[in-house]
């Protein structure tokens, strides 16, 4: 089957060719120094026969057999000895100095050098080949791809400088200055930083060994120097300044030569490929070779840990899922009447007929004897009891033990009474486990799914946040930022003094687009802070609370809480417990702390108020309350209004008053409860106003309550909230009737 065309591997050869060409060009004289680089080739994987081929066709240009022969011999050995060892999938080892010997020998017997010179080359050459796989292996494996360690970075180096120091012979200076500065203003443009000044400074040794002149490297490094800075602000700055670099070093230096215009010409070729090369393209590799540059393994960490904790997640809301269920199939139903009375018929015909003397003739004058006698008892237990003169008088004229049946029924319907509200006790605290373990369930598994979402990086946020914190002069150690797809976070490493700089969050506002808050400030070092970075919500609330207890009580029934679920949302609760004073006091805060605690856990209102509900229920004593419960989202001014047994809410627009009515019972009544559920949508300024029945009942309707807001022109909710409860108090004659709570929050944009 013919193989694919790999392009990857066409290049990796092609740029191996030109090595050799350049490595045979050292010394003028066709040393066969690219014998190092072929060993080299052949150690990180290139294929034997071409490579050798590559490397003779490099010789054929010194037009000297004795040349191409001794350096032929030289490279067939090599490849060979490569292809042998490649068949037993094995490479060599130290041997490989021997064999380079071996391959030598001809060159130090024919080629026309003196022979101390020729032992000296092929001395380097052999030493070189060592240094020169670490190189090969940089530049045709790794590339930029990977982490490199100083060796070998430094053997690439080495192989470039060698490869670089032909080309000049090559090509000449003015070629080679091309693409040196090619490869620094590129270098700019895909990976930034100091890297200009390293291409620069590096690209400018074999110059200056060429020239043995150090000023090439001043001259590449002031060309270094200014792309750095000025590709910072645009593609035609960096191309207009080098330019005009050029054309000064052109005029007033021979740093470019002779006369002629050919390096000045060529050199304004490679500024026009750079100013208008592809945006697409850079943007591709400068993507590729973040993300291959970017620090990978913790990032892999998070979203490995991220996937762990959304598994576990999942398997704990399975286990309450399946506790939920096991607690509903455990729920029995208490007997019913039917069953109970035939139940207790059969005692009674077991125990008290069956010794009557007149049992035998009841039976013959009877069909269905204990048929009639489940029918008085349903008829007891439908009524909860038993007398004498509820017996049929077919039964008691003909029964003798008449007042001995009634008592037993009377004694069993207590007992079936009892078992009946047990039964129905306990079903009610399953139902109660129950809605607690699904609620668990339903929040672990949002929980696992949030943790599912991966977490993906955005390296040129990233790449843009740092310059922008160079620019107002705040130093950071790292930049991070995650996203969900949904939501983005960022988080920053910097030193403690940096954190309450007030051009912290505009460095970043001026990069992401929106405003921006700190989240949260972890100290990871005696001089390091880490701080997340979030969205900060477009709107804001500010609140407002005023209340009365009833006269003559101790304690207010009426409780209120507020508490943020998250950066942008926050719920408000008003409870009202029946009644006033100690108790209701105790029902009121009991109520509203479940509701917070479970909401804060994640539960949602559909499983937070049925569990309050049932918790004030399962006690068997009158805990009732009122409550509003109402949930804010900053970002988008939304409200949900979730009313039981409340009275009426309000929203104070710039225009008018709207109603938000309620129609279900408090808590604590019923053991179903359907709270109405409301949604509005909020703007600058409005109030939401929530009052206890304490208040509503002092003005005796909901018109004239509206009547009184839509005269209310303050703003500060705290005002709004001390008016409201004193005019109350004014209708009370003054003095509270019941206890009075106003709640006010008032929404405003930032």
């Amino acid at each position: 089957m013919k193989k694919p065309f790999n392009f990857k591997k066409s290049i990796a050869y092609a740029v191996s060719f030109f090595g050799y060409l350049f490595l045979t060009l050292l010394d003028r004289e066709f040393s066969p120094f690219a014998l190092a680089l072929l060993i080299a080739n052949l150690y990180v994987g290139l294929a034997p026969l071409p490579s050798f081929l590559l490397y003779g066709i490099s010789f054929i240009f010194s037009f000297d057999w004795i040349i191409i022969a001794c350096s032929l011999f030289a490279g067939f050995a090599i490849a060979l000895i490569f292809a042998i060892y490649g068949g037993k999938n094995k490479k060599p080892s130290f041997e490989i100095v021997a064999f380079s010997a071996i391959a030598l020998t001809p060159y130090c017997v024919f080629h026309p050098k003196v022979l101390p010179l020729k032992l000296i080359i092929s001395a380097v050459i052999i030493l070189s080949s060592f240094i020169m796989t670490k190189g090969a292996r940089v530049l045709l494996v790794k590339g930029l791809k990977f982490r490199l360690g100083a060796d070998e970075f430094s053997c690439a180096v080495f192989t470039c400088i060698f490869c670089a120091y032909g080309a000049i012979i090559a090509f000449g200076e003015g070629f080679y200055l091309s693409i040196a500065l090619f490869l620094t203003l590129f270098s700019a443009l895909l990976i930034g930083g100091a890297t200009p000044l390293l291409i620069g400074v590096i690209s400018a040794i074999p110059l200056a060994l060429f020239r043995l002149d150090f000023l090439p490297l001043g001259f590449l490094s002031v060309y270094a120097l200014g792309i750095i800075l000025a590709s910072n602000y645009s593609r035609l700055l960096t191309a207009l300044y080098c330019a005009v670099l050029t054309a000064v070093f052109y005029l007033f230096t021979n740093f470019l030569g002779d006369e002629t215009a050919f390096t000045p010409v060529c050199l304004g070729v490679v500024f026009i490929i750079y100013l208008f090369f592809s945006e697409k393209l850079v943007s591709k590799w400068k993507k590729e070779l973040k993300i291959h540059r970017a620090d990978n393994t913790s990032r892999y960490s998070i979203n490995a840990h991220r996937n762990e904790i959304s598994g576990k997640l999942f398997e704990m809301s399975a286990v309450f899922d399946e506790m939920a269920r096991s607690l509903e199939n455990l729920k029995t139903p208490p007997q019913t009447k039917q069953s109970a009375s035939e139940s207790i018929a059969s005692e009674i015909e077991e125990k008290i007929c069956s010794n009557c003397k007149r049992y035998p003739l009841c039976k013959k004058q009877t069909v269905n004897h204990v048929d009639d006698l489940a029918k008085i008892v349903f008829f007891g237990l439908s009524k909860g009891g038993l007398n004498f003169v509820d017996l049929p008088k077919s039964f008691s004229d003909k029964c003798h033990k008449a007042e001995t049946v009634v008592d037993l029924v009377i004694k069993r319907i207590s007992a079936y009474l009892s078992g009946v509200e047990k039964q129905n006790s306990l079903n009610r605290c399953r139902d109660l486990m129950s809605n607690q373990t699904t609620g668990i369930a339903t929040a672990v598994k949002h929980l696992g799914v949030s943790f599912s979402k991966q977490l993906d990086v955005d390296l040129a946020s990233e790449e843009r946040l740092i310059k922008n914190f160079a620019k107002y002069g705040i130093g950071v150690k790292e930049v991070s930022v995650f996203t969900d797809g949904e939501n983005e976070e960022i988080v920053v490493i910097l030193d403690h003094k940096s954190v309450k700089s007030p051009l912290l969050l505009k460095a970043i506002d001026e990069i992401v687009g929106y405003k921006s808050i700190i989240s949260d400030n972890s100290r990871i070092s005696e001089n390091l802070s880490a701080l997340k970075i979030t969205r900060r919500a477009d709107y804001d609330a500010v609140f407002g609370i005023a209340g009365r207890i009833k006269d003559g009580s101790v304690k207010s029934g009426d409780t209120h809480s507020i508490f943020k679920i998250n950066e942008s949302k926050f719920l408000a609760v008003l409870s009202d417990g029946m009644g006033s004073g100690e108790k209701a006091e105790e029902t009121s805060s009991s109520a509203i702390s479940l509701v917070e605690t479970l909401y804060r856990a994640g539960l949602n209102s559909n499983v937070v108020l049925p569990i309050v509900n049932k918790l004030l229920t399962v006690t068997g004593e009158d805990n009732f309350t009122a409550m509003d419960v109402c949930a804010v989202n900053l970002n988008d001014c939304s409200v949900d209004f979730i009313k039981i047994g409340s009275p009426y809410s309000f929203i104070l627009t710039k225009d008018r008053v709207k109603i938000i009515e309620g129609g279900s019972l408090p808590l604590g009544i019923l053991d179903e409860m359907n709270p109405t559920v409301c949604k509005a949508t909020l703007s600058h300024g409005d109030v939401i106003v929530l009052v206890s029945d304490g208040v509503s009942d002092a003005f005796g309707s909901s018109s004239d309550l509206v009547e009184f807001l839509s005269l209310q022109k303050a703003l500060n909710p705290q005002t709004l909230a001390d008016r409201l409860v004193e005019r109350a108090i004014m209708l009370d004659e003054g003095l509270p009737k019941d206890d009075m709570t106003a709640f006010c929050i008032r929404i405003f944009k930032r």
